[in-house]
């Protein structure tokens, strides 16, 4: 019998100048599909700070023409950065390598008041408030390092705490696009009573299942790759962080899926990006509850609407 021929990813990466990272960094999330790694480059050079943003094809990826579709951004990067080289280099990942590629990156991290985020490889001793999220990236996106993850974990912690918790409410949750799972733990761990996790990635979903797990949560938290237009139960919290065109195109939906009073929180856009959905939800009968902006980068914003 013959050998499973290995998966060969490609690692693509390029140093551009700080105030370049992040729209590089959204372009090839968006792009790819994948997540990316931002690294300082130390010392400074004398035209001021670099990052070496570090992205990845998979193997279906890299034998089509998106690599063409990347130089072009660059050149376009180019334009806006005329004394920079946009070097692109590349190199084969095995399969093996690209799952554990996070590793090196992803160490625990405190968002909100309370909530932890850790890999299942690091120890972390928690104090008695704290909640830990273990999260495995695997080959999904939500780590809650990206601002667009961050911004709805605070924004759900806050809501618990002032809305849900006071009142005795369990509320149940809908998370839209899933990932690792990451949003859709929290919102158990913060005190949900049923959490129903979509993705139409089957490989996200199978990374979602297995957070579930680790966490202990198979009991609140289910995972499925049904399409959203197929989910038919209302909602007291929907989570949704995906993109821009995506959130316009499931605006009336996640709108009807939304029980009276409900919170729909919103992320995965950028600023300039926020007021035409801003005027799509609110033309489906949604009020504006919060609105927040990164505070790194100033760029990814998160909307929190409500259903009078």
């Amino acid at each position: 019998m013959n050998a499973k021929k290995e998966r060969i990813w490609l690692e693509i990466s390029v140093l551009v100048p700080y105030e370049a990272a992040d729209a590089l960094s959204t372009f090839l999330v968006e792009t790819t599909g994948h997540g990316v790694k931002l690294e300082d480059v130390e010392p400074h050079p004398e035209g001021g700070p670099l990052v070496k943003v570090t992205g990845y094809l998979a193997p279906e990826q890299a034998e089509t023409g998106l690599i063409k579709k990347i130089y072009a951004y660059l050149d376009s990067l180019a334009e806006i950065f005329p004394g920079h080289d946009f070097k692109l280099e590349h190199k084969p990942l095995p399969e093996e390598e690209w799952e554990t590629a996070w590793q090196a990156y992803f160490k625990p991290i405190k968002v909100g008041k309370r909530l932890v985020i850790k890999p299942s490889w690091e120890v972390y001793v928690p104090r008695p408030e704290e909640i830990v999220i273990e999260i495995d990236p695997g080959r999904a996106f939500g780590t809650g390092h990206h601002p667009s993850t961050a911004l709805i974990l605070e924004t759900l912690e806050e809501i618990f705490e002032n809305e849900f918790t006071p009142k005795g409410i369990a509320p149940s949750v809908l998370d839209v696009g899933t990932g690792t799972g990451i949003l859709a733990i929290a919102a158990a761990k913060l005190g949900a009573k049923e959490i129903i996790a979509i993705d139409i990635d089957p490989e996200a979903a199978e990374v979602a299942r297995e957070n579930v797990l680790r966490n202990h949560l198979h009991d609140k938290v289910f995972v499925s790759t049904t399409p959203l237009w197929e989910i038919m139960s209302g909602f007291d919290v929907i989570c949704a962080n995906i993109s821009a065109y995506e959130l316009g195109l499931m605006a009336k939906k996640l709108a009807e899926l939304l029980n009276k009073n409900g919170f729909l929180l919103l992320s995965g856009f950028l600023k300039e990006q926020a007021p035409e959905l801003k005027e799509k939800y609110q033309a489906l009968g949604l009020e504006i509850y919060t609105e927040k902006i990164d505070r790194e980068f100033e760029e990814w914003t998160m909307l929190a609407l409500r259903k009078a």
